[in-house]
C-alpha cells in the first residue's frame, strides 16, 4: 500500500470483525512500531499484547464507557519507563517518553493497513486498573501506560473525517494570523485546486506526482 494512501485512509474503528490476526502479521506491525524515531535513540516504549477474552474484558472494565474495546481481536497496551530519558534529559525526559510512545502508536496504526486492519488509539482509562490487569506484585509501579490500541479487521465504514486544510494549521516563520500559509498560498479558497488535490489522493503514486507538479505550476498564478 502507498504510504500516503495509508495515512489518508486511517480511521478510528469501534466495530471489528471476529477474524483473528496471525502472529506474523502482528510482529510485522510491531517491527514497524519500534522503527519509529525516539529521543536520543533510547528505547523507552514497550508493548503488551492482550488477546484472551478474559484479559480483554478486564481491560474493558478499566476503560471509561468503552465496552466496544473488548470486541477487538487484540488490545495492545503501550507502556513506557522514562527513567533513562529523565537521567539524560532531566524533567523534559518525561515529555520525550510520551513523544516516543506517540510515534510508536502512529507507526502501528499506519502499518496495520497493509494487512487490511484498522485500530483505535484509546486514552480514556484508569491507568492503575490497567496496571493491575497486566502485571502482578506492582511490577509496573514505575511504568506509565500511555495508551491502549484496539486492533482488528474493521466491520464498519466510519463517516468521512471533517475536512481540515493544512493551510489553516501551518504558519510561516512565526505564529501570527497574518503568517498563515493560507494567506500566502490561497489553496483553501480555490475549490478547483482543492478538487484536484482530492483526486490526487485517490490515485496511484505515479499519477499523484504528476498532479502535484501540475498543482505547483498552478500555484504560481495565485501568488
Amino acid at each position: 500500500m502507498d504510504i500516503l494512501e495509508a495515512i489518508f485512509g486511517r480511521r478510528s474503528i469501534r466495530k471489528f470483525k471476529k477474524d483473528t490476526i496471525p502472529y506474523r502479521v502482528l510482529f510485522d506491525i510491531f517491527e514497524a512500531a519500534v522503527s519509529a524515531p525516539r529521543a536520543g535513540n533510547i528505547p523507552s516504549t514497550w508493548m503488551v499484547l492482550a488477546e484472551s477474552d478474559k484479559l480483554k474484558t478486564k481491560l474493558k472494565d478499566a476503560c471509561v464507557d468503552q465496552d466496544w474495546i473488548e470486541n477487538a481481536p487484540v488490545i495492545i497496551a503501550v507502556c513506557s519507563n522514562p527513567k533513562r530519558l529523565t537521567q539524560l534529559y532531566g524533567e523534559r525526559g518525561k515529555l520525550y517518553a510520551v513523544q516516543n510512545s506517540a510515534a510508536v502508536i502512529q507507526n502501528m496504526l499506519i502499518a496495520a493497513q497493509e494487512y487490511g486492519l484498522q485500530g483505535t488509539w484509546v486514552g480514556a482509562f484508569s491507568e492503575s486498573e490497567v496496571k493491575k490487569v497486566l502485571t502482578h506484585k506492582n511490577k509496573m509501579d514505575k511504568v506509565d501506560v500511555h495508551a491502549l490500541v484496539a486492533l482488528g479487521k474493521p466491520d464498519e465504514y466510519p463517516k468521512k473525517l471533517p475536512e481540515i486544510q493544512a493551510t489553516d494549521l501551518v504558519y510561516y516563520e512565526s505564529w501570527k494570523e497574518v503568517n498563515k500559509a493560507s494567506k500566502m498560498i490561497p489553496l483553501a479558497n480555490n475549490p478547483k485546486l482543492q478538487n484536484t488535490i482530492k483526486r490526487a489522493k485517490q490515485r496511484s503514486k505515479k499519477t499523484r506526482h504528476k498532479l502535484i507538479k501540475k498543482i505547483g505550476k498552478t500555484i504560481k498564478h495565485f501568488k
